[in-house]
Order: C-alpha cells, then sequence, then structure tokens
C-alpha cells in the first residue's frame, strides 16, 4: 500500500516513539498523578512523558530521563545475580535471601595504580519462614529497616582477615562462611547478622579455622595471554564497609534493593542513607 499525500516521516516517527513511550512511563509511574510537579515521582512522570510539541532535542532527553536516570532499562538487563534454578534441590535452595554487600572505600594510595582493586565482602542467608509465595513487601521493609539500623546508620566495617569463621544454622538459614582478623572479629559480625532477625546466637554453630600460612600483600606477577599481569591477592587484610543490601526472591528477575549508603547507583531502594 502505498504512503499517504503529504506523509510526514518526522510526525510519524514522533508519534509512534511518543505512543510507545509514555505508555511505558504511565505504567512504571502509575501510582502518581498526572500534571503535578509539586513533589519528585510526580515531576519526574510529567518530565518523561513525551509533549506533540517537543523537539528532537527535547524526545531524547525524556527518554534519557526515563530509561538512564529512572532506572527502567535496568529492568532490560540480566540481574547481576540470582539465585540458580539448577542448584541442588533442597529445603533451602528456593528460600528467600538476603545479600550484603561490603566494599573497602577508595585509597588513592593504595588503588590509584589500579594494581590492587578495592576488597569486596558478600554475607547471605536464607528466610526460612518465607517461599516466594508468602514474602510481600511489608517483610521487605521489615528487613530493610533492621538493616538499616544495624549495618548502615552509621556503615558497618567488617575487618576482613587471614582466618575463616564458619556459622552454620541450617534450620534459620544460615550458612555464613567469613574471612576475620580473629575469632571476636568473627562472633561480632555473625552476631550483627543474626540481629537483623533476632535470632540468637547459639556457640555451637560457630567454628573459628586458625591457620599459619602466609599471604603476602605482594604476591609478584604472572604472563597471562602474552601481558604480564599482578597476581590475586589472597585474603587480604582489608576494611571493607557496608554498601547495600538485596532481597532475592526465586521467580522474580530483579533483586528488591532494601537498602543503599551514599553513592550507590541502586534504583528503586525501600531505605536509602
Amino acid at each position: 500500500m502505498p504512503l499517504p499525500d503529504n506523509f510526514d516521516e518526522w510526525e510519524n516517527l514522533q508519534d509512534i516513539v511518543r505512543l510507545e513511550h509514555n505508555k511505558a512511563v504511565k505504567t512504571y509511574f502509575k501510582n502518581q498523578p498526572d500534571n503535578d510537579v509539586s513533589e519528585g515521582k510526580p515531576r519526574l512522570k510529567h518530565s518523561c512523558l513525551m509533549k506533540d510539541d517537543d523537539t528532537s532535542t527535547m524526545t531524547l532527553m525524556r527518554m534519557w530521563l526515563f530509561e538512564i536516570t529512572c532506572g527502567h532499562a535496568q529492568a532490560l538487563q540480566r540481574p547481576v545475580y540470582g539465585i540458580p534454578w539448577y542448584e541442588i534441590q533442597s529445603e533451602r535452595t528456593f528460600k528467600p535471601q538476603v545479600k550484603l554487600y561490603f566494599l573497602e572505600p577508595y585509597n588513592f594510595t593504595i588503588h590509584g595504580d589500579g594494581k590492587i582493586p578495592q576488597a569486596e565482602g558478600e554475607i547471605t542467608f536464607r528466610l526460612m519462614d518465607e517461599s516466594s509465595e508468602t514474602i510481600s513487601r511489608s517483610n521487605a521493609e521489615t528487613l530493610a529497616r533492621q538493616i538499616k539500623s544495624i549495618f548502615a546508620t552509621p556503615p558497618f566495617t567488617w575487618n576482613k582477615g587471614h582466618f575463616k569463621c564458619t556459622y552454620s544454622d541450617k534450620k534459620h538459614g544460615y550458612e555464613l562462611k567469613l574471612l576475620v582478623t580473629s575469632k571476636t572479629e568473627g562472633e561480632r559480625m555473625i552476631r550483627a547478622v543474626l540481629d537483623i532477625r533476632n535470632h540468637s546466637f547459639d556457640r555451637d554453630y560457630l567454628q573459628f579455622i586458625d591457620n599459619d600460612r602466609s599471604y603476602p600483600t605482594n604476591p609478584g606477577t604472572h604472563r597471562v595471554y602474552g601481558r604480564n599481569v599482578q597476581k590475586f591477592t589472597r585474603r587480604r587484610t582489608a576494611d571493607v564497609k557496608f554498601r547495600f543490601a538485596q532481597l532475592l526472591i526465586w521467580g522474580k528477575q530483579n533483586p528488591i534493593n532494601l537498602v543503599a549508603t551514599s553513592g550507590s547507583r541502586l534504583r528503586s531502594v525501600i531505605e536509602r542513607v
């Protein structure tokens, strides 16, 4: 079928882009009123919606604001972490999982040349009294408030070191394996994690693994793919600070962002510090 007389390519393109874009914006901001710029989220909605008299630059800016700044495009990405479906199934496998993430603050003296990356740390546990069907937004908000209180105000510091401290209480969802500087530090960390759900510490579940191994801070270099590169530093002693917490639910593509401290780029966080 031929194009109609006086067909305008720009008007056609702008109309189609505006129609599909605004449909997505209204779905994303479905709980926000129209034509309201008095507060943050309604103002974002109004600013993201394309108007008939927008220039091409304004059209691109509104699209960038919505997809990138507001984070709508994040839904198109594969999650950084998810609960693998192919794990050996057990009572714990598909239970909701909480992840606490820690990062060493950037220090130009240590990290400036790029050879030593910032140390990281993760602690995970499962909610054995919940499932993907029963867990709700209310549960997530309760977790977020507890984690914010214990780990984010002020940001909790984990002293990572050479020694391994474990805590195995599968009934309550804990299979913790932490690298720490001492047994005291390991117990301090474990107690803090248990406090999130008000669980009591049981010394029978604790094991501290001492060792006399040496872990050099500068392990040297080796040749990889035709280049000399820095060897990985094993069990480097470092203070890592709490950055964010997420809730991972089997069957839900993206994690629920519970808590995030200043500088985190997570979107749609329940409790932001």
